[in-house]
């Protein structure tokens, strides 16, 4: 008969392997991603793509295998759900854009965020939410936008270069350079856009 106190241990033990196993993996993929940080900012954009060709697949399966785990784990804690890292979305984003009228507005058009919006994944490790790519893309721009750009945009956005990348966002996607996740509401580069970048970007 099976002792119902070993379970238990079992139990903690198995939970704390888990655990552990999640965090190594993700640990290494941080570490992935920091480099081809650096290979970005240091001008090496080619070696970046190797990198980020090393991070998307295996981002992919790990993010499969840690939901497999998470549910497991929810098991074995009697229903109890293992709490979500929850990262604030400061950025309001709606698909449904209402037309601003730009037309006497001196600010940046949609498509020269294109390249910034590349980097910043590639920067970013592959994939990230539009508040991290924003703050990316303010930092790379910094005094390259113009007198509208800051002003407010339409439907929830605060600021109109923001609903320009969201704009852009959706073109890129429809081309194929990029693909989003809408329930995490993560933006992927895939590798004709990692292609893409290597040929116009300066």
């Amino acid at each position: 008969m099976v002792n119902s106190n070993n379970i238990s241990i079992d139990r903690l033990e198995l939970e704390k392997l888990i655990v552990s196993f999640n965090s190594k993996i993700n640990n290494y993929i941080k570490s992935l991603k920091q480099k081809s940080s650096e290979e970005i900012l240091s001008g090496s954009i080619l070696m970046a793509q190797k990198i980020i060709n090393q991070i998307l697949p295996l981002e992919a399966e790990f993010k499969k295998m840690d939901d497999c785990h998470n549910d497991f784990l929810t098991i074995l804690r009697d229903g109890r759900f293992i709490d979500p890292e929850i990262t604030d979305l400061n950025i309001s984003e709606n698909d449904n854009l209402s037309n601003l009228d730009l037309s006497e507005m001196d600010f940046t058009p949609k498509e020269a965020y294109r390249i910034p919006i590349l980097k910043s994944l590639i920067y970013l490790g592959g994939n990230a939410k539009l508040s991290d790519i924003a703050v990316f893309i303010e930092k790379d721009m910094k005094n390259k936008f113009k007198p509208a750009d800051k002003g407010k945009g339409a439907n929830g956005f605060g600021k109109l270069w923001i609903e320009m990348i969201s704009r852009e966002k959706e073109k890129m996607i429809s081309e194929g350079l990029i693909s989003e996740d809408k329930k995490t509401e993560q933006w992927e580069i895939i590798q004709s856009g990692i292609d893409y970048l290597a040929q116009f970007s300066n």
